[in-house]
Order: C-alpha cells, then structure tokens, then sequence
C-alpha cells in the first residue's frame, strides 16, 4: 500500500493551529478548512463539502479532532477508502455526552446571539490559565479568529446529529479525563491516562506516537 495522504480536521473553535504538536514527518500533509455553511446543512450534507478536497486521495486518512472528528466519522459512510483517526470525538450518537443529548432535545443555542463564542473566550481565558500554563492567548486568538457563522450552525447541529461511522475504519484515540465527550461513553478507545478534550495540545508528543503507530498499521493494510 502506498503512504497515506493525510488531511486534518480540526475542532469547534479551532483551526489549523490545534494541531501545532502533532508531528507527521515523511507524510503528504493538508488541513482543510473550515467552509462556511448554508443554514439548511445537515451535518451529512456538511461533511460532504469538507470531503471533496479528499475524494480525490488514492488513500486518504483523515484525522479529525472533537467536530472534525464526527465529520470525519459521517465520511466513512460515503467515501470506502478512507481511513480515519479519531482524536477527542465520537463516532457515533451513541457515544455522544449529556450535553449533546440535551441540546438535541432542548436546542436553546439556536437562541444564542451573535458573537457568543467570542464572549465565552474570556471566561474561558480564567479557567484554564493553569492547565495550559499562561499559553492561553494563543488558544483564544484561535477561538477569535473562527467565523461566526459557521460557529452558530455547528453549536446547532452538532448535537442533531444521529450517524454512526464505519467503525472497521476508524482508529479511535481518547483521554480518560474527557469532559467534553466523557470516556465511559466511548466504545473501544485507544486510551490516554489522565487525557483532556486538550490533550492533542496538551500531550501532543505522546498523542503524535499513537497517530504514528495507527498508520503504520493502516499502511500495513492490503
């Protein structure tokens, strides 16, 4: 089998930049974009306008982070030759936390104003000055940068979302600290101890190891 394309799809929030350290040397590496959606998308039809810079990849991988994570989830279904790495997502609504549950039913975000993740990123500057020792304004001018459009249509589909990846094809790496998408509800994880949804910035030299051996294992593949 030929070396595999990758192509990152990062979280709700985040860009390219949430993936600063993971290190893939000797790979063919594209992160995709965020493309602003139409307010009708489905998280089906979105999935597949963030597909087609991957449709045309002999054999692609795709590793997506929490949102990309479920996107890339939804393209198993539709695109047979990919490969997926999952990183603090889910695979499946099964695996979804209360949170998502609860928005589903009781869908208040879509009442949200404009601009609301631009507000929260203050508070979220407080919480988390510990954890992420004072490297917190590089995090938040990501969370800044994001369109708004696009962060009001995920918060609102996100958790509307009832598909279930092809699990033959997805590599599932999760922290047993997960808040966002908590670990008990996960199915078959490659596990990180003491791992956050931050752990790909957090431990992104262990978390770079475990993406290396799941694709050597995927190049491994007939």
């Amino acid at each position: 089998m030929s070396k595999p394309q990758i192509f990152f799809i990062s979280g709700l929030g985040a860009d390219h930049r949430a993936f600063d350290r993971i290190k893939l040397d000797g790979y063919e590496q594209t992160h995709i974009p965020w493309v602003i959606p139409e307010w009708k998308d489905t998280m089906n039809s979105y999935a597949r306008k963030m597909a087609e810079p991957i449709l045309k990849a002999k054999n692609p991988v795709v590793i997506g982070l929490s949102l990309g994570g479920i996107l890339a989830s939804e393209m198993t279904t539709f695109i047979p030759n990919l490969q997926v790495i999952l990183v603090s997502s889910i695979k499946s609504h099964e695996e979804r936390s209360n949170l998502l549950r609860i928005g589903r039913v009781f869908p208040v975000q879509s009442l949200m104003p404009p601009n609301t993740m631009q507000r929260f990123t203050f508070m979220w500057e407080l919480s988390q000055k510990k954890r992420l020792k004072g490297d917190t304004g590089y995090m938040v001018q990501m969370f800044k940068d994001q369109n708004d459009k696009f962060m009001r249509w995920a918060i609102v589909n996100a958790p509307k979302w009832r598909g279930k990846g092809d699990e033959s094809r997805i590599a599932h790496i999760h922290g047993t600290m997960d808040k966002m998408f908590p670990f008990r509800r996960i199915k078959n994880p490659i596990t990180v101890q003491g791992g956050t949804h931050l752990m790909v910035y957090l431990k992104g030299d262990e978390i770079t190891e475990l993406i290396k051996k799941e694709l050597k294992r995927i190049e491994g593949v007939a």
